[in-house]
């Protein structure tokens, strides 16, 4: 049935069902008339402009269709179902704030019709409802999820000498091996939480997602774990020394000699980490895989060796090696002084007080008393070497050469390094992504197979990523080099000490202060 909306000499407006035509008799319409028109219904969604335009410009016109009836309250529902909104498209003078009984009734059973039923705004309602915007009219509960499970684990600090040096003492202090007894804390992991689920306005549970389980890596054959209230926590199997391989706990073999090793020990060659007491007697060697710890007061004298495989060594007395004493390692060794001995490693050597006619290859060498010196002797360093004083009033003969290093080879290097880094944390957390989707309790053999080979994959990934980030760590300390090859001499020099940086050689003939040689531009300079 027809239905006249508007009609004048002009056009006239009508509607049948759900549609809107127009028909025009004469010219004189103007568009800006017509648009005034049609502003007092707003229900009016225009379908087709061309047909308003033909109707109004180029009468007269047949009856055409030109819009359809709009909605006078759309409700729209976010994707995630959190919130709602409406736009209203009524009259005016219908938005009186929220007194409107009868719109409000309206916009609530379009809520109820499009199944929104919570989180429902009140103010929103009974506030000013601006026309043809968009208003937020219902806002669900987000769920919360849970928190992924917090490890903390026992921590391994970096070895760093401490000294002591004053008129009365003075001391040499370094923790080189982790030592813990069995049933010692290890570790530890809180469950993750469940989270809050939510609400959405349809008014149906929105499920949380429960945190990731990240798992404890341990050496099943040195380390326990136990479980109570929410917590699994991790214990030695045995006394030894903690050690870490990617961030795989385990606690290494450990061999601890209380007293001296000497003919009731006989000389020592251990697969693990070594602690001596007190000293290694004239003539005996000590050997070990791991780190090595001379504790005695008295150092070590005329000893035929001491060697650490793959680890460090630390002498705390010092070394007075009578030419006959040869100490390496694979990494660094720490002493409190050294004469007349050989020292050989891959990595720093650092010499609480003094150094005395001994042979040392390195690639640093750090004096790291105040009042440290190097007399006499050989020393052959790759990048750098450092001391309050180099000589003697006496000017014993003292020869420091430095290898030196390509900068921009170190340094493409060392992007290298971090380009690798990069790529291994990226395969790390694809792997503990991987095992994070398995829960241990419910899996089948074949699910647990599986499971296995994603824990080797991600300990060799972490491994790697362990060995690379030392060696960022190695080569981001080598650049801090000045130029490529340094010798700093913190206060003092003395004739007859000879200088190689690279092969450039100088002599110092005269008494110097402070001053540091480093090499660059083809040559030695000074700072």
């Amino acid at each position: 049935m027809e239905e006249v909306i508007y009609e004048d000499h002009f056009i006239k407006i009508t509607k049948e069902n759900e549609e809107f035509f127009i028909e025009s008799f004469s010219k004189g319409m103007t568009m800006d008339a017509f648009k005034q028109i049609i502003a007092e219904y707003p229900e009016m969604q225009i379908t087709s402009f061309m047909a308003v335009k033909s109707a109004v410009l180029f009468s007269p016109v047949k009856k055409t269709k030109f819009a359809d009836v709009k909605e006078r309250v759309v409700v729209e529902i976010s994707d995630d179902g959190l919130k709602a909104y409406i736009t209203l498209f009524v009259l005016d003078n219908e938005l009186n704030n929220g007194t409107n009984t009868k719109l409000l009734k309206e916009i609530l059973k379009k809520l109820s019709d499009k199944g929104v039923v919570f989180g429902i705004k009140q103010d929103a309602l009974l506030d000013v409802l601006p026309n043809h915007t968009k208003i937020l009219i219902a806002e669900g509960i987000e769920p919360v999820n849970g928190g992924d499970s917090e490890i903390r684990m026992y921590e391994i600090n970096e070895p760093k000498p401490s000294v002591t040096d004053n008129d009365k003492v003075n001391h040499y202090e370094l923790s080189l091996i982790n030592h813990v007894k069995g049933g010692d804390w290890l570790g530890e992991r809180i469950d993750p939480s469940p989270g809050v689920p939510g609400k959405s306005v349809r008014g149906t549970i929105i499920m949380a997602m429960t945190g990731k389980k990240y798992p404890l890596l341990y050496d099943k054959n040195s380390v326990r774990e136990s479980y109570e209230g929410g917590v699994t926590r991790l214990y030695a199997l045995r006394s030894g020394a903690v050690n870490y391989m990617g961030d795989k706990i385990s606690v290494s073999n450990h061999l601890e000699l209380p007293e001296n090793v000497d003919f009731k020990t006989g000389n020592i060659d251990f697969d693990g980490f070594l602690t001596v007491k007190g000293s290694v007697e004239d003539n005996f060697s000590v050997v070990a895989d791991k780190d090595i710890e001379i504790l005695g007061v008295y150092g070590v004298g005329s000893i035929r060796e001491i060697v650490s495989r793959e680890g460090s060594v630390y002498i705390k007395g010092g070394i007075a090696g009578k030419n006959k004493a040869i100490i390496k390692s694979y990494k660094d060794i720490y002493t409190k002084f050294v004469s007349d001995a050989v020292i050989i490693c891959e990595g720093r050597v650092h010499i609480g007080y003094y150094c005395i006619n001994s042979t040392i290859i390195a690639r640093e060498v750090i004096v790291d008393s105040p009042k440290g010196q190097i007399i006499g002797g050989n020393i052959q360093a790759e990048y750098k070497v450092v001391a309050t004083a180099i000589g003697s009033p006496s000017e014993a003969k003292t020869q420091i050469s430095v290898k030196g290093f390509n900068r921009a080879a170190l340094k493409g290097s060392f992007e290298k390094i971090e380009l690798n880094i990069q790529k291994l944390k990226e395969d790390l957390i694809k792997a503990k992504q991987e095992m994070s989707l398995y829960s241990v309790a419910s899996l089948s053999s074949e699910q647990m197979l599986a499971l296995e080979r994603i824990k080797e994959r991600y300990f060799d990934i972490k491994n790697r990523l362990k060995y690379n980030e030392d060696e960022k760590k190695a080569t981001a300390n080598y650049l801090r080099t000045k130029g490529e090859g340094e010798i700093t001499i913190l206060k003092k020099a003395y004739p007859n000490t000879v200088i190689d940086i690279k092969k450039h050689v100088r002599e110092i003939k005269e008494v110097i202060l402070g001053t540091t040689f480093y090499y660059q531009n083809d040559g030695i300079n000074e700072l």
